[in-house]
């Protein structure tokens, strides 16, 4: 049957590919971005529908409403997963920021954070905002593309199951984002540790000397100079999870396919 000069199949192809694209226009970072208008992301999700049509394909023969409703919330779930796996990497970076902010004592500075809506301290913004540039400098949008573009070959339309591996691989990344938000944070978290073991040690040799008054400074200085002198190993950090995000998604996908 032929609608204009289209065919039903082609039109349901084109519906579940628009599905999965719209799931990481939701979620993922930069292209889910709250401050960019919806119908710019809905635009935005149809034409990368349309470009990726010819690489998807689905036989919606004799398939029924409440079937072909189930592969599109199937669809949906998939983009979502894609985009959820990379916004996870800048929660991970801003959490980092979030352990020196509450050790340095900014957590009482709390500002609002106009990528994520809420309120973060002002380590974890900058953290944020670095990854956001190096995101870009590092073309991961155009890693994530690329992955949407390879995820219609490792999972045709329809195809998804959630098996053990894909829920061990979902915890794997979990991990190892942890483990990277801790390499991120632990060197300024451990050279703010040390001075509060001299800040300890000063207050018991020199009991005139009010810690409170000068600790706060101190711990604030030696904050910040910690914070620039880790940078490159933040920025490699930052850079080796990027970098990785593209073969994580479709080992992730090639794992749902069963």
């Amino acid at each position: 049957m032929n609608i204009g000069l289209w065919t039903i199949s082609q039109m349901t192809t084109f519906v579940l590919v628009l599905v999965r694209v719209a799931g990481i226009f939701t979620v993922a970072p930069i292209f889910g971005n709250v401050n960019v208008a919806p119908m710019v992301r809905v635009g935005r999700a149809a034409c990368l529908a349309f470009v990726f049509l010819p690489m998807a394909q689905f036989d919606a023969s004799g398939l029924e409403f409440l079937p072909f409703l189930l592969v599109v919330v199937k669809e949906a779930l998939i983009g979502i997963v894609m985009g959820f796996l990379a916004s996870m990497i800048f929660t991970a970076i801003q959490m980092a920021g979030s352990y020196i902010d509450l050790q340095v004592g900014f957590g009482f500075a709390n500002v609002v954070d106009p990528m994520m809506k809420h309120h973060s301290a002002v380590i974890g913004q900058l953290y944020n905002f670095a990854a956001t540039l190096l995101f870009l400098a590092l073309n991961g949008h155009h890693l994530m593309i690329r992955g949407l573009a390879d995820s219609f070959a490792v999972l045709p339309l329809g195809s998804a199951t959630l098996s053990a591996e894909a829920t061990s691989t979902i915890l794997q990344i979990f991990v190892v984002l942890f483990v990277a938000s801790l390499k991120i944070g632990a060197p300024v978290i451990g050279a703010i540790f040390l001075t509060d073991v001299s800040l300890g040690i000063l207050a018991r040799t020199v009991p005139q000397l009010n810690v409170l008054v000068v600790g706060f400074p101190a711990k604030l200085t030696v904050g910040m100079l910690a914070v620039f002198a880790a940078l490159p190993l933040t920025l490699a950090v930052m850079t080796r999870l990027f970098g990785g995000l593209e073969r994580d998604i479709v080992r992730l996908l090639r794992f749902m396919g069963g």
